[in-house]
């Protein structure tokens, strides 16, 4: 095999290890969670964003962490989302897909803010 072969053979090897991190395999599509909080942290960062949010707990109890993983920012950018549109402090509710294992960890596909304001993991909704 030639040193080329061999830089190509690696390539298309690291690749399928890349598309793998990004895989959304472990989160239900086939199911629906929504929860409502405040934001303790937006990470508005790539690959991915992240949401973590303060759940009320059962019963009054202490709150829950949840983690919601989001887009990278470069999507998120392109669905109009903007640095300082979500923040700690701020009230929202977030419908996702929820993990198959961690059931404090979702995927999201919509979050509604104390406003009305409404996005979707792909599109914004006019107020």
């Amino acid at each position: 095999m030639t040193l080329r072969h061999a830089i190509l053979v690696m390539g298309l090897a690291l690749c399928g290890i890349a598309q793998a991190h990004h895989s959304t395999a472990n989160f239900d599509q086939a199911k629906e969670q929504t929860i409502s909080g405040t934001v303790s942290y937006f990470g508005f960062t790539n690959p991915h964003s992240y949401i973590d949010l303060d759940v009320a707990g059962a019963a009054g109890g202490a709150p829950e962490a949840f983690k919601v993983f989001t887009p990278g920012r470069v999507l998120l950018v392109r669905y109009d989302w903007k640095v300082g549109d979500l923040k700690a402090g701020d009230v929202v509710r977030i419908t996702g897909h929820p993990d198959r294992k961690d059931p404090h960890f979702m995927y999201l596909l919509r979050i509604e803010f104390a406003s009305g304001k409404v996005w979707e993991r792909s599109k914004q909704i006019p107020e």
